[in-house]
């Protein structure tokens, strides 16, 4: 008995069992193994939550853990305005409630659980990745090579609308499991990180076949979001290379290493570009002359459908993004204080728009649950209001403007993995603009963000040890001041 409770209070190994779980739910041989287990590891992560909250009483100890606390009692107060009798959509925002707590307070909460080496777990994490991704990307890429594809669950694979998509559901999650997999393989070079970590050094030929095969997939993927998350990754983490090493700057210093930033940057921008239109070309020339092989299942057949030439069918720059921002803004109108809920975005937008919300319609009787505006922020405001997106936004500059003192003015930290997370998280704030991200969605790409900031948290305790005895009183209660 006393083993299953141990197991089942176990934080570390339920964040990697959702972890890896969430991953599994994105690609093509575990789709619906990983579904089922999904659901039994979310329950277990319920269950852990309010083990955490009750017992371990974690969410007076998470740092600037009262604007999340807020959060989460305000998404609860407008899950109860906006009750019906669709168990659906009561259900989603109790889920989608039960998911942002779980965020919170168990994934950024990390750095709340004493005696915990974060860096060993951080390790297991990265080396599932790199492992993993270079296997799937050899077998996606040879698959696509021989023109083979095939469908799970009405899913189609290798090749999805004229994209790569390898193993993957499609081509966005496969860039940006791509970009996760560049950034891991760079953390796995530092050595500090191995070193504390008290683990071996992952194979230099690993690495350097997880970096090509990734690489390849990001090019031909055409995902322009992972894209985007890579160019502010790689700009972020120069800015750090620059400025980061110093501590002092004249104003002609910091004119000169602006100008180099910023001609670095466009560097890269256009280097990246570049590369991918090559890659792209040069993959689709040489598959031209292949015979295609037509795989069968069941009675749905899958001719070839011509050269692949890895572009957007849809040439539109937003790919129909703005028409889904303009319905936001129009439903975000409608409760502009506490927002309408995750749970009844679907059954307003079929009530205000004469054709529900845009591309909605793709997900047949999973609309209600998967329905999503493209764009993080806006997503938060409309299903909690302005009242949830302000303490969100609060929570972010509190826990940014010390991540950003910290990368930029704490020494020592050139072999230490913090600056890859915060360069990152920097760039996957801006990714969030133009995909599914940030909190709502159960997600591997919502997830993984969240326990990369979790660890990130785990040096503020080590840079501010002071932070953690100050308090403050509120209607007659003591509170640790790192609430704040």
């Amino acid at each position: 008995m006393e083993k299953i409770k141990a197991v089942m209070t176990d934080n570390s190994l339920f964040r990697r069992s959702y972890f890896i779980c969430l991953f599994l739910c994105i690609t093509s041989p575990f789709l619906a193994f990983a579904y089922v287990a999904l659901a039994a590891v979310f329950l277990w992560g319920a269950f852990l939550l309010f083990y955490n909250l009750i017992k371990r009483r974690c969410a007076l100890r998470v740092r600037f853990g009262l604007w999340l606390i807020l959060f989460v009692l305000t998404s609860v107060v407008t899950a109860i305005i906006h009750f019906s009798a669709n168990i659906v959509y009561d259900g989603h925002n109790i889920v989608m409630i039960l998911h942002s707590a779980i965020c919170f307070f168990i994934f950024y909460g990390i750095h709340t659980e004493k005696g915990l080496n974060f860096r060993r777990e951080l390790y297991s994490v990265c080396r599932f990745i790199v492992y993993t991704t270079t296997v799937m990307g050899i077998i996606g890429l040879a698959c696509l090579m021989a023109k083979i594809k095939f469908e799970i669950l009405g899913i189609l694979f290798i090749v999805h609308e004229n994209r790569f998509a390898g193993l993957f559901t499609n081509p966005n999650q496969l860039g940006y499991v791509a970009v996760v997999a560049i950034f891991c393989s760079h953390m796995l070079f530092k050595k500090d990180f191995i070193a504390i970590s008290g683990r071996e050094r992952v194979s230099t030929i690993w690495i350097a076949s997880c970096l090509a095969v990734n690489g390849i997939s990001l090019l031909l993927s055409d995902s322009n979001g992972a894209m985007l998350l890579m160019i502010g990754y790689a700009v972020v983490y120069l800015v750090y290379k620059i400025f980061g090493t110093e501590r002092e700057f004249t104003f002609r210093q910091i004119l000169t290493k602006s100008i180099a930033c910023l001609l670095a940057g466009a560097f890269i921008v256009a280097s990246l570009f570049f590369v991918r239109d090559v890659t792209q070309r040069g993959i689709s020339e040489l598959m031209k002359d292949k015979s295609p092989v037509v795989l069968i299942e069941g009675d749905i057949s899958m001719p070839d459908e011509g050269i692949i030439t890895f572009e957007h069918q849809n040439k539109n720059i937003d790919s129909g993004r703005f028409k889904l921002w303009e319905q936001a803004w129009e439903m975000f109108k409608e409760n502009p204080v506490l927002g309408i809920g995750k749970g009844n975005v679907y059954e307003m937008g079929n009530r205000l728009f004469e054709h529900g919300i845009e591309f909605s319609d793709r997900y047949d009787i999973l609309a209600p649950l998967l329905t999503d505006f493209h764009n993080g922020y806006l997503t938060i405001m409309v299903c909690t209001g302005a009242v949830g997106f302000l303490l969100f936004l609060i929570f972010w500059l509190r826990l940014f403007t010390r991540l950003t003192v910290h990368v930029f003015r704490q020494e020592g930290l050139k072999e230490s993995t913090l600056p890859c997370m915060y360069a990152f998280l920097c760039a996957y704030l801006v990714y969030a603009t133009i995909e599914e991200a940030l909190l709502y969605n159960i997600m591997f790409t919502v997830v993984s963000f969240w326990m990369i900031m979790g660890y990130a948290s785990c040096f503020l305790v080590q840079f501010e040890p002071d932070e953690e005895k100050g308090s403050f009183r509120l209607f007659g209660r003591t509170y640790p001041k790192t609430l704040l």
